[in-house]
C-alpha cells in the first residue's frame, strides 16, 4: 500500500471522526432545543429518556444551555436554566448517578465559558449540589470575582480535606489570598464567623407563558413562501386570511405550517367578528400538523367567545400537550359566555384549567386568571347552560332530515352548516327559517332573502326565540332582529313549544355542533 493511499485513509477517517462529533453535538442540540420548548411553554419537566440523553451528554449539554437563551424572551432563557437543574436533578437520582461526573464537568466548563453572572451563580449553586474535593480549586479562583465570590466562598467553607488545594490555588492566584486565609483559619477553628453570605434578590415573575409560544409561532411565520405574501401584499388582511387558508390546504409539512402561523399573526391585526373567526379557526386547525400551532389555534379561540367554541374545543381535553391552551380558552370563553358553564365536561375543563394555573404560579397576571377560573367553578351549574349533547356531525343525504325531540318554548340555538342547496329549520316542530348560501335566510311568510358573507363552505348561526319573537345572526352578521314568528305563508301563529329539525334539500346537508340553551 503506497503513502498516498494511506494518508487518504487516515484523512477519511479523521474526517468521519469530526462528522459523527458533529452530528452528536446537532443531536444534543436538537434534544435541548425540544426540550427548552417543552419547558418554555408548559413548565413541565422533560421525559427521562431525554434527561437521561442529556445527562449522558452533560459536558456538551450543560455548557451549550449555559449559553442557549434568548436576551428577548425571559421565559426561555429561564428555561435553559431550568433545564440545567433538571439535569442535576437527574444527575441525584438511583438511575441517573452514573452521570454524575459527566455533570459536574459539564457545569465547570459552563461556568467558566458562560457570559453572564447571574447565569454563572445559578450554575454554580447547582455545581454546589454534586461537588467533590478535586474542584476546590476550579471553585476557589471565582473568589476573586465579586458577583461569585460569595457563593464560592460559601460552597469551600463547607467542603471538607480541601486545605491544602486552596491553599496551593491562592499561592498561584494572590487575588484570592486573604479570602482563602478567612476559610482556612475558620476550618482551624482560628475564626467562628464566616463573612454573611449575600443571598440572590427574587427574580421578578416571567411573562405569561403565552408570550413565547407567539414567538415560536412568528418564528414559523418567517418561513412563508412567496404565494403567500402576495396574497398579504395584494389583499387587505380580513380578506387575506381566507384566502391563506385556502393556500394552506393546498401546501403540506413545513410549507402550510408556515402559512397556518402567518394567518394567525394576521388575525391578531384584523376586527373580523368571533363568528367568522371561529370557523376560520376552526379550518386552520384541521389543517396544521404542528402542536405548538394548534396551541395557539386553542387559544384563539377561546377570544371569538362564541358557545360553539367551547363545544368543540372539549375534544382536547385530557390531551396534556394543549392543556395550557385549553385552560385559557375555557377561561375566556367562560367569562364571556356564561351561560355555557355547564355539564360535567365543562366542570371538568374548569379543574384541569385552575391545575393549569397553578402550574404556572410564578407567571405575571396568573393570580387573576386563577381568580377568574375559581369564580367560574363557583358559579357552575348541573343544568341551566348550553346543551351540548348533540354536536356530533351529523350529515344528511337528499331529502334527509335531523330531529332533535327536546321539547323547546324560548330558547337560544347555535351550529354549523354545510350546505349547497337550501337547508331549512324547524323550530317549535314547525318550518321557520331557509338558509340557502346563494341567496341567503329566509323566514317563513316573509318574501326577503337576507343575504349574508361567507368565507368558506361552513357557515355558523346563532337564534334566539323569545315568545312570539326571533332574533338569528349568520357569521356574526345580525338578519333579523326581534321578527314576529309565524308558521305558514298564511301568517298561522306557530306553536307554543316543540321540536327542532333540520330538513335537506336534493343536495343534501352536514350540521355540527348544535348546541341549544333552555330558558
Amino acid at each position: 500500500m503506497n503513502k498516498i493511499t494511506i494518508i487518504g485513509i487516515l484523512l477519511f477517517a479523521l474526517f468521519a471522526i469530526n462528522a459523527n462529533a458533529q452530528t452528536s453535538r446537532r443531536t444534543i442540540e436538537r434534544w435541548s432545543t425540544e426540550a427548552i420548548k417543552q419547558i418554555t411553554l408548559t413548565c413541565r419537566k422533560p421525559t427521562v429518556d431525554v434527561l437521561d440523553s442529556l445527562a449522558n451528554n452533560a459536558e456538551v449539554s450543560v455548557e451549550m444551555l449555559s449559553r442557549m437563551g434568548d436576551p428577548d424572551d425571559k421565559r426561555q432563557s429561564a428555561a435553559c436554566l431550568k433545564l440545567i437543574d433538571h439535569i442535576v436533578d437527574y444527575s441525584q437520582t438511583t438511575t441517573g448517578r452514573r452521570y454524575t461526573d459527566i455533570v459536574r464537568s459539564g457545569l465547570k466548563k459552563a461556568l467558566d465559558r458562560s457570559y453572564e453572572p447571574d447565569v454563572q451563580l445559578h450554575i454554580m449553586n447547582q455545581l454546589a449540589r454534586c461537588v467533590k474535593k478535586g474542584d476546590a480549586a476550579h471553585i476557589a479562583m471565582y473568589l476573586e470575582v465579586p458577583e461569585l465570590a460569595p457563593t464560592a466562598y460559601n460552597i469551600l467553607l463547607n467542603m471538607n480535606d480541601i486545605d491544602d488545594i486552596i491553599a496551593d490555588a491562592a499561592a498561584a492566584q494572590p487575588g484570592i489570598k486573604n479570602k482563602v486565609k478567612e476559610i482556612l483559619d475558620i476550618h482551624a477553628g482560628k475564626k467562628k464567623t464566616p463573612v454573611a453570605i449575600v443571598t440572590k434578590p427574587k427574580p421578578e415573575a416571567l411573562p405569561f407563558w403565552t408570550e413565547s409560544l407567539d414567538k415560536v409561532i412568528a418564528d414559523v411565520a418567517s418561513k412563508t413562501t412567496d404565494d403567500a405574501n402576495k396574497i398579504l401584499i395584494d389583499n387587505k388582511p380580513e380578506d387575506a386570511m381566507p384566502l391563506l387558508i385556502k393556500l394552506a390546504a393546498k401546501k403540506q409539512g413545513d410549507e402550510r405550517n408556515a402559512i397556518i402561523a402567518r394567518f394567525l399573526l394576521t388575525a391578531e391585526r384584523t376586527a373580523t367578528n368571533g363568528d367568522l373567526m371561529y370557523l376560520l379557526l376552526r379550518d386552520a386547525d384541521e389543517l396544521t400538523t404542528d402542536d405548538y400551532i394548534r396551541q395557539r389555534i386553542i387559544v384563539a379561540l377561546g377570544y371569538t367567545h362564541c358557545p360553539q367554541a367551547i363545544s368543540y374545543l372539549r375534544k382536547y381535553y385530557g390531551n396534556k400537550a394543549y392543556a395550557d391552551a385549553l385552560a385559557v380558552a375555557t377561561t375566556e370563553l367562560i367569562a364571556y359566555q356564561p351561560e355555557a358553564n355547564a355539564g360535567r365536561m365543562v366542570s371538568a375543563m374548569l379543574y384541569a384549567a385552575k391545575q393549569s394555573y397553578i402550574h404556572h404560579y410564578d407567571e405575571k397576571d396568573v393570580d387573576t386568571r386563577i381568580d377568574q377560573v375559581l369564580a367560574a367553578i363557583d358559579n357552575w351549574h348541573a343544568e341551566g347552560g348550553y346543551n351540548m349533547a348533540h354536536t356530533e356531525v351529523t350529515r344528511m343525504e337528499k331529502r334527509g332530515f335531523w330531529v332533535i325531540h327536546d321539547q323547546l318554548a324560548d330558547f337560544n340555538l347555535a351550529f354549523d352548516w354545510l350546505s349547497e342547496g337550501t337547508l331549512t329549520l324547524s323550530l317549535r316542530s314547525m318550518p321557520v327559517l331557509m338558509f340557502n348560501k346563494e341567496k341567503g335566510l329566509k323566514l317563513v311568510g316573509d318574501s326577503k332573502w337576507h343575504k349574508y358573507d361567507t368565507i368558506g363552505d361552513w357557515s355558523t348561526a346563532n337564534i334566539s326565540v323569545n315568545g312570539d319573537n326571533i332574533t338569528v345572526s349568520v357569521n356574526g352578521q345580525k338578519l333579523i332582529d326581534g321578527t314576529k314568528l309565524v308558521a305558514t305563508e298564511s301568517g298561522d301563529p306557530i306553536n307554543k313549544q316543540g321540536y327542532i329539525k333540520f330538513l335537506a334539500d336534493e343536495q343534501g346537508a352536514t350540521v355540527r355542533e348544535y348546541c341549544f340553551l333552555r330558558k
